[in-house]
């Protein structure tokens, strides 16, 4: 019982939530919805009035009206002057330069194991390793090789790197829908909804078998939580109340609809005026585009029923330990279970129910929803599958950036109002003249041109009958004073606006003439503190939401998921999701700090130029900054600096083999100059000994020819004596005598 609405008993057996139970929950949930009962969403369309700049008539009434009238054909008008959206803005151009940094973890309780496992293989294979090493050094007759890494840098560089292979899956599930769903983009636009209202909100599961994500305006959700309760996924209901032209209504709820009720689709009969043009009231006067309006009520309704599970617990006849399952509402022990003495122990837990109404006729869908979030260590914990938060909503009503902005808004506005007519009243210095003293014969035209040109004024005092005075004359200051006023006025606005609002001037990039460096990022500083906490909270929004995705990716791909997808840095992925191993995953998101994170970019980005000029090349430093997570920035530092510490190592070995090469070059060149002396030396003593045995046979020559001679000269001389002797008769011997 809810005040005057009577919600159907929620804790009844499957069996008895017929069909029209369930109609009932959604129609009793869809009237104790405040929708059209409370000033919310007139309050909350306000808002983002203010940040476009609508005026209403209504929060200048004392100022125009002050006497219950209508000025008309007034010198001054009122209008907007905006200060609140430039500093929303701001804020969202600085939510979109954060990063968005998140990991996936898995939570299953065999993780501890499976990583011990993959620690021990380690080990192993780095023993493995140095054996064969150094049996392979042994046989070669080679050194034996370099001593291994020490077991504790091994387990420490294993407790660095390690990541569970169904951590890497799901990273690269979450990174597909990340690309799919274009979830950066509805982020922002759902930050731009905290700011302006703050309150943000979210609708997420599956549709025709994929994950699906949307924003949802604040203007068409109600709920009812938990006081303590923060996030709107953790409450009790939920309905989302839109107008959709048939043509979504078939792409969002078409399965569910049959033929009939699509074709009477084409006729509306819950449509609604109001619903023109995000519920303009000025619908309702008479403007022709009203009859245009085709849209068509759907309201969702999310809710928490209950159900009966039972706890079935046994003695396992192997182990002797005490097992226990879960069953559904009408299970049935077996004879087999009862023998061994199983017991079922039932609990009601909570389950979440969904159920549409489309066009105030047709009630779809209404069912338990797939997967319900539930825990581990509490089944009765579930959650909706809306999510939203409010900014400051603890013990007061709650209240937005816009919200805060608006006295400073509409006191700039009537200050201005005000020095516009202070300028259409300011008529600068006139003077006084009586108009009879233009001379005789003179129009005033002619007299004005007198003055303008010679700057004289003529005047005659002798006319007839018309007595004049030089008193007549005077001079009028009609300036007005107050318009420095008001510049100071509207000065003193905006200073305070920008306190409240933590953005201040040097902020917006305004830096005053002699504000120097350190006291201008000082008060950027200052400034980033107030405004963190909006941050923070959207931080803990996008975590929770980044959980319920890759959640929902479970019942959406449970026949797996193969597919492609491009990362920010534009590289191509491939997914492939086993559907078993996805399903028993049990996944947890880890959101960084962004602002911190901002931080450490902007260090690593002055550091830069030190990189490159200690030698980094230019395309691994840019290739670093190609990314939006400082924890991937530094594993790309590392792989830089450790391909630069390589590099360098293989210079220096090239620097040590090229100096080897010269060494045994100089040798070589060394060896080949003494073998060329060598050489030389045997050609000086073959050329010695040639010259030798040639001189040696020139004197046996000498010797020969002079004893040839003598031995001629011998036989001449016998001959002369046998001449004489023959010369002589009795002279037969020839001996001389």
């Amino acid at each position: 019982m809810y005040g005057s609405t009577k919600i159907p008993q929620q804790r009844l057996p499957l069996t008895k939530k017929t069909q029209k139970w369930r109609e009932d929950c959604v129609e009793a949930f869809i009237n104790l919805s405040k929708f059209g009962l409370s000033e919310r969403r007139s309050h909350l369309k306000s808002l983002y009035d203010y940040y476009n700049g609508e005026i209403a008539e209504e929060d200048y009434k004392y100022v125009l009206k002050p006497y219950g009238k209508t000025r008309e054909n007034f010198p001054s008008k009122m209008r907007n002057y905006p200060i609140i959206k430039p500093i929303v803005d701001l804020l969202l151009g600085e939510k979109s330069k954060r990063p968005l940094n998140y990991s996936v973890a898995v939570k299953n309780a065999d993780s501890v194991s499976i990583k011990e496992e993959k620690k021990k293989q380690k080990l192993q294979q780095m023993v493995s390793q140095m054996f064969l090493s150094a049996l392979e050094s042994v046989e070669q007759g080679n050194e034996m090789p370099q001593p291994p890494e020490p077991p504790a840098q091994i387990i420490e560089q294993f407790e660095r790197t390690y990541v569970d292979d169904r951590a890497i899956k799901g990273q690269a599930a979450l990174n597909y829908i990340m690309y799919d769903q274009e979830i950066y983009d509805k982020f922002q636009k759902a930050f731009f909804h905290y700011l302006v209202s703050g309150e943000c909100y979210s609708h997420k599961g599956v549709r025709r078998r994929e994950p699906f994500y949307e924003i949802i305006n604040p203007m068409d959700i109600d709920y009812d939580k938990d006081p303590d309760v923060e996030f709107v996924e953790d409450g009790d209901w939920v309905i989302i109340r839109r107008y959709a032209h048939a043509s979504t209504v078939v792409d969002n709820f078409g399965e569910y609809l049959t033929e009939e009720q699509v074709l009477e689709l084409e006729n509306p009969q819950q449509n609604s005026i109001d619903s023109y043009l995000l519920y303009r009231a000025e619908a309702a006067t008479a403007d022709d585009n009203i009859y245009r309006n085709r849209l068509i009520e759907v309201v969702t309704v999310y809710w928490k029923s209950r159900k009966r599970i039972g706890f079935v617990k046994y003695m396992d006849e192997i182990t002797g330990q005490i097992e226990q399952f879960d069953v559904e509402d009408g299970y049935r022990l077996s004879a087999e279970l009862k023998a061994q003495g199983a017991k079922i122990e039932w609990e009601w837990v909570n389950e979440v129910w969904e159920g549409t109404k489309i066009d105030g006729r047709f009630f779809v869908n209404m069912t338990p929803i797939a997967n319900q979030r539930t825990s581990l260590d509490n089944p009765s914990t579930c959650k909706l599958p809306v999510n939203g938060r409010k900014y400051s909503d603890i013990n007061s009503n709650n209240i937005s950036l816009v919200q805060l902005g608006i006295p400073y808004q509409l006191n700039y506005n009537i200050f201005k109002y005000r020095m516009e007519l202070a300028i259409a009243r300011s008529k600068d210095i006139i003077a006084q003249f009586d108009i009879n003293m233009i001379p005789k014969k003179w129009d005033l035209d002619k007299f004005m041109y007198y003055v303008e040109g010679t700057g004289i004024a003529w005047v005659d005092y002798n006319k007839e009958g018309i007595q004049l005075s030089p008193q007549h004359q005077s001079v009028l200051d009609m300036s007005i004073k107050t318009i420095d006023q008001y510049i100071m006025l509207l000065e003193s606005i905006m200073q305070e606006w920008e306190k409240i609002s933590g953005v201040n001037r040097q902020r917006q990039g305004t830096i005053g003439t002699y504000e120097g460096k350190a006291s201008s990022q000082q008060a950027i500083v200052q400034s980033s503190h107030i405004t963190e906490d909006l941050f923070r909270k959207f931080a803990r929004f996008e975590q929770r939401e980044l959980q319920g995705l890759l959640d929902y990716s479970k019942e959406a791909w449970v026949e797996g998921k193969k597919s492609m997808y491009i990362m920010p840095d534009s590289t191509m992925q491939m997914l492939d999701i086993d559907a078993l191993e996805h399903m028993e995953s049990e996944y947890g998101i880890f959101v960084s700090d962004a602002g911190k994170d901002q931080e450490n970019f902007r260090y690593a980005r002055a550091m830069s130029q030190a990189m490159v000029q200690n030698g980094m090349p230019a395309s691994a430093v840019l290739e670093m900054f190609d990314t939006d997570s400082f924890t991937d920035l530094k594993h790309k530092i590392a792989d830089a600096e450790k391909a630069q510490q390589e590099l360098a190592q293989k210079q220096k070995e090239a620097e040590l083999q090229q100096q080897q090469q010269q060494m045994q070059m100089q040798q070589q060149q060394a060896q080949m100059q003494a073998l060329e002396r060598d050489k030389d030396r045997q050609k000086d003593i073959e050329i010695a000994l040639i010259n030798a045995e040639a001189k040696d046979q020139s004197d046996k020559l000498n010797i020969d020819i002079q004893k040839m001679i003598q031995d001629y000269e011998l036989k001449q001389r016998e001959i002369d004596l046998k001449q004489q002797a023959l010369e002589k008769e009795d002279d037969l011997v020839p001996n001389g005598e």
